[in-house]
This record gives structure tokens, sequence and C-alpha cells, in this order.
């Protein structure tokens, strides 16, 4: 497990540093998929604030928690981290006994981020926009289910390609402005 932590506002003492490295121990030994963990220590006024991002098992993971005290905000979001990854490991197990091994296929989705050039009040009919931003992400098989388990665990996320285990199509999941989940599949 690679562990990153930084210090925004606050200084950053070793004794600070061992309690956060000795609370994700406590994580990694309820779950030991996890790879990597970002985790940042904040201080805004009177508040104290502690955020962690956690790669596991192919998931991101994000919790924060703010308190008056440092410690206490370490300890609060440790125990959300901790509830978060026992509720996955039940969904994961539950879906493995009544599916079995995962079927299906990955598939490569392209993922880009155009420039529709807004300072030009009318666009030429061949105007072809700019790609600020290209990714390629795999779309893995799983369950609906797991799906908003991703999306509930990833607080940051707002769009989510994935195959569906059921119907072996690809099928997207999309947070709103207001919060709520949406779930795109193709007919037929």
């Amino acid at each position: 497990m690679q562990v990153s932590i930084t210090g925004r506002h606050v200084e950053l003492t070793e004794p600070l540093k061992a309690y956060v490295n000795e609370k994700l121990q406590h994580l990694k030994h309820s779950f030991d998929h996890v790879v990597d963990v970002h985790v940042v220590l904040s201080v805004e006024k009177n508040r104290q604030r502690c955020e962690v991002n956690m790669q596991a098992n192919g998931i991101t993971i994000h919790g924060s928690h703010e308190t008056d005290d440092m410690y206490a905000s370490i300890d609060g979001v440790m125990d959300k981290l901790n509830r978060q990854l026992k509720r996955y490991r039940a969904k994961l197990r539950k879906h493995l006994s009544q599916h079995g091994q995962r079927k299906g296929r990955e598939i490569k989705v392209s993922h880009r981020v155009l420039d529709m050039g807004s300072e030009q009040e009318e666009l030429p009919e061949t105007h072809q926009p700019n790609v600020l931003h290209h990714d390629v992400i795999q779309a893995q098989t799983m369950s609906v289910d797991e799906a908003v388990m991703q999306m509930e665990l990833a607080e940051n996320k707002t769009v989510l390609m994935f195959t569906n285990a059921d119907t072996d199509m690809l099928n997207a999941l999309y947070r709103r402005s207001n919060g709520s989940l949406n779930w795109i599949e193709p007919e037929g």
C-alpha cells in the first residue's frame, strides 16, 4: 500500500504522520486490496479536516471528516472508510455467491473533452472542435448494484461506464446535479 500525506495550513509532525499510518494499517487489515492512499490534512479557521482518497480493488473510495481536533477528524474519516469497505465487501461476497465468477468482456471506451469555441458567435458548418483531453477507459464487467455502489463510494465521480454482467452490453451510470443517479442501457 502506497501512502502519501499532504498538509494544507498544518505542520505534518512525525506523531501526526504515525497516527495516520497506524489508522490506515487497520483499514488494510480489514480489506487487503488497498493499493494507493492519499491523505490531505487541512486547517481552515477553527475547522480541522481530513480527506482520504483510496484506490482499492479497481474502485476509488473517498471520505472526509471535519471537527475541531485533527486526531478526531482522522478517527472520523477512518470510521467512514471502514464502513464503506465493509459494505463493499459484503456486496462483493453476495454478488460472487449469486453469479459465480464474472463473465463477459471488458470494452475500451474513448472519453474526449472538446473545446466548443465559445468565443465565436457563429461557427462555420465545417468546424471541428479541438480535443482538449483524451482518455481511454476500460469499461469493467459488473452488475448494476456494483456500479451504483462504486458511484456511492466515489463521491467525486460523475460518470461510470461499465459492461453489464447480466446483459453483456455497455451501460452508463451518471450523477445529476441534484445528486440522483441515472442509468443508461441500450434496448434490444
